[in-house]
């Protein structure tokens, strides 16, 4: 077993309106290539975020024993993001400029470091992800919201660090971006966590865990190995909750024959109590003594109703934790696009509006 590069120690985080989006997870990360899934909005990219050390917990511990490096699904760009800072490497080669320039301050040394090479690395960057026809000094804002993640992505390969963390890397790619971001993680030798809804990719690792607002559960295997094990799950939930429904509803039967059985007994007795001309006082004792057993089996039905009722929620709580995260496949036809909206004089964010610089935008779907 190889050691790990990342330890969580009951984790938790809430949202600054009081509500928990998770709490006390414990997980540990090392080299295996692993996916994280789990419902939109149960807080991946937050959990992403407090493992790179860009988001404190709430409660609990976050260990990093190695070097880690998040890559968010929506890449930060403003008017001075270049193609050398999605890279990564502006620092460093401004350090060699200045080097090569001349200059001695240990500084400059520091940053750069051992990375000589790093034009060289820059060109083979821009060749590997197709866009050789750039420049260091590009601004991002020329480029599309694809190139911009290609980018930033062959940047985080070249990071080298102990634990890469992606987050939604397929999203603006295109197919073949995507097939050459497979062949490139195939090769990356270190600790990679993978949150995707792309199940391609997915089923290219070798351990899957789901987050859920309690826990986060492993699986040792890839996507596949996931959806068959959660279905055997499924299954076996839905048939517990059938049966406690089941149960319930015999039990509300029984509750009910058991009222209408004492009712007609206590209509019989005072009938024969009047018919015996029995004295006011015995019709009195036997009434309450009938009233007293009548309340004591309702009490017990009622206890044993409002048990069963827990048993329900409880289960189906945990039919829906054992439901199967949606997971799409990326590569299928397109779908047929029909104009449902149109957008005048939209002002897109800094991120966005390099995707797509037009005032006029049709949106099809």
């Amino acid at each position: 077993m190889t050691p790990p590069y990342l330890l969580l120690d009951n984790v938790g985080y809430s949202l600054p309106d009081g509500r928990i989006l998770f709490s006390d997870l414990n997980v540990s990360l090392d080299s295996t290539r692993t996916g994280l899934v789990g419902r939109n909005g149960v807080g991946k990219s937050m959990l992403a975020r407090i493992m790179a050390g860009e988001l404190p917990p709430s409660h609990g511990r976050c260990h990093r024993l190695g070097s880690v490096s998040y890559l968010p699904q929506h890449i930060p760009i403003d008017n001075s993001t270049t193609v050398a800072s999605l890279l990564g490497i502006d620092d460093a080669l401004t350090a060699l400029q200045h080097i090569e320039a001349g200059s001695t301050d240990s500084l400059h040394f520091d940053v750069l470091a051992d990375r000589w090479d790093v034009r060289q690395q820059l060109q083979q960057a821009l060749e590997n992800t197709g866009l050789s026809h750039l420049h260091a000094n590009t601004p991002a804002q020329q480029l599309s919201g694809g190139e911009c993640m290609r980018l930033a992505l062959a940047g985080a390969l070249m990071s080298n660090v102990d634990l890469l963390i992606l987050d939604e890397p397929t999203n603006h790619l295109d197919s073949l971006s995507r097939s050459a971001l497979q062949r490139q993680l195939q090769q990356w030798p270190n600790g990679l966590l993978l949150i995707s809804h792309d199940r391609t990719l997915l089923n290219t690792v070798d351990h899957i865990i789901e987050l859920t607002p309690s826990r986060i559960q492993s699986y040792g295997g890839n996507y596949q190995f996931y959806s068959e094990q959660k279905a055997i799950a499924h299954a076996a939930a839905t048939q517990a909750l059938e049966h406690l429904q089941h149960t319930q509803k015999q039990e509300h039967k029984r509750l009910q024959m058991l009222q209408e059985r004492q009712s007609k007994r206590q209509a019989q007795g005072a009938k024969q109590g009047k018919e015996a001309n029995q004295a006011k006082i015995l019709l009195d004792r036997q009434k309450e003594r009938s009233e007293s057993s009548a309340g004591r089996i309702h009490q017990q039905q009622a206890a044993r109703l409002q048990q069963l009722g827990q048993h329900v929620q409880q289960a189906q709580q945990h039919l829906t934790q054992e439901s199967i995260t949606a997971i799409h496949a990326v590569h299928g036809a397109p779908p047929t696009q029909q104009r449902v909206v149109i957008l005048e004089e939209i002002e897109l964010p800094h991120w966005l509006a390099c995707c797509m610089p037009m005032s006029h935008l049709n949106c099809c779907c």
